[in-house]
C-alpha cells in the first residue's frame, strides 16, 4: 500500500513539470499526440491510526489502617529463690615447710617461743601491717609465723593487730678488737760459729763436784779463741766462765795413760755440789750463742766431768 502511495505522488509531480514547460513555448499549437488515456489508479488511503484514549492510572485505594490490636500483659515470671547465705569460712593458714619457728611477735628478732610442723592448720587471728606474718593463738598463747612458710586461706578479713609487741632491743655491736700492732720480725740470729768436733768425751768422777773444760780453736787449728762458756741444769743457767785465747794442758786422772788433754786457759766450771740433772753447754760471743749445745746427764758419779771441743766452722 505505501508502495502505490509514493508511486502516484511521483506521477502527479512530473505532470506538474511537464506542464509548465508546455507554458513556454510558441504560441505555433503542436500536433497533438495522440496519449493514452490514462486509467485511474485507485489507491487505498492509508489507514490514519486512531488515537488511542490515555489509559487512566488506576487509583490504588488507601488501605486501611489497622487499629492498633490490645497488647496483653505480660505474664509474669515466677520469682527467683534467693540463694543461701554462705557460712563465711573462718581465715586459716597450713604449715608448708617441715617445721617452722613461731615467735612472740612478727620478725625474727622477736623471741622464738616454739616451732609447728608441716600440715598443722591454725585459724589466723590477725596480720602485721607489711602482712607477711599472721597472728594466731598457739597453747593459749598469741604467737606469730611468718606468711611465706604457711599457706593462708579467706585473709581477705584479717585485720592489723593492735596488739603488737615492741620488738626487742637491738644488741649493741661489741667493739670490734683492735689487730695487734705487727711485731717487727727479729732479725735471724747469726749463724753458730762453733761447731763441735765429735771428740767431747765424759768420765767419771767420783769428787762432789760437776766439772766442765772446754777446748776452743779456729780453722786452722792454731789460734785460739777467747769467749764465754755456759752451763745449764734442768734448763736454768748456773753458771758462765769467760776464758782467753791460750792453751794449757791438763793432767789427766792418776793412773790412766793418755788421760791428759788440752784446754783453754779460764775455760773451765765446777759446780759444786754435784747434783743429777740434764745439763747443757755452749760458747756465748756477744751476749749471743755462738756454739752447738753439748747436753749431757748426770746421774750418781756418771758423767760428772765433761770434755767438750768446739771448731771454728
Amino acid at each position: 500500500m505505501h508502495f502505490r502511495f509514493w508511486a502516484l505522488i511521483i506521477i502527479v509531480m512530473l505532470l506538474v513539470a511537464v506542464a509548465g514547460c508546455a507554458g513556454g513555448q510558441s504560441s505555433v499549437a503542436p500536433t497533438p499526440v495522440p496519449t493514452k488515456t490514462l486509467r485511474p489508479i485507485f489507491t487505498a488511503t492509508p489507514a490514519v491510526p486512531t488515537p488511542v484514549p490515555p489509559t487512566a492510572t488506576p487509583q490504588i485505594p488507601p488501605t486501611a489502617t489497622p487499629e492498633p490490636t490490645a497488647a496483653e500483659p505480660p505474664t509474669p515470671e515466677p520469682p527467683t529463690a534467693a540463694p543461701a547465705t554462705a557460712t563465711p569460712q573462718p581465715a586459716s593458714f597450713t604449715v608448708t615447710s617441715a617445721t617452722v619457728n613461731i615467735r612472740n611477735g612478727p620478725g625474727t628478732n622477736y623471741v622464738r617461743i616454739g616451732q609447728v610442723r608441716q600440715g598443722q592448720t591454725f585459724e589466723i587471728t590477725g596480720k602485721n601491717p607489711a602482712g607477711d606474718w599472721w597472728r594466731f593463738d598457739y597453747n593459749g598463747k598469741i604467737a606469730w609465723v611468718i606468711g611465706r612458710l604457711v599457706s593462708a586461706n579467706a585473709t581477705g578479713s584479717v585485720q592489723v593487730a593492735s596488739d603488737i609487741p615492741a620488738p626487742p632491743p637491738t644488741a649493741r655491736p661489741q667493739p670490734t678488737a683492735k689487730p695487734a700492732t705487727a711485731q717487727p720480725t727479729p732479725p735471724p740470729a747469726p749463724p753458730l760459729r762453733f761447731a763441735l768436733t765429735g771428740k767431747s768425751q765424759l768420765r767419771l768422777n767420783t769428787n762432789d763436784f760437776v766439772t766442765v773444760w772446754c777446748f776452743v780453736f779456729n780453722r786452722s787449728e792454731t789460734a785460739l779463741v777467747p769467749g764465754t762458756l755456759r752451763v745449764t741444769r734442768d734448763g736454768a743457767v748456773i753458771k758462765e766462765q769467760a776464758f782467753t785465747g791460750g792453751l794449757e794442758s791438763a793432767h789427766g786422772d792418776p793412773g790412766i795413760s793418755g788421760s791428759e788433754f788440752l784446754y783453754n786457759p779460764g775455760c773451765k766450771v765446777e759446780i759444786q755440789p754435784a747434783q743429777d740433772g740434764n745439763y747443757s753447754a755452749y760458747l756465748i760471743q756477744g751476749g749471743q750463742q755462738a756454739s752447738d749445745v753439748f747436753n749431757f746427764n748426770v746421774s750418781g758419779t756418771t758423767n760428772r766431768t765433761a770434755i767438750i771441743e768446739w771448731k771454728e766452722k
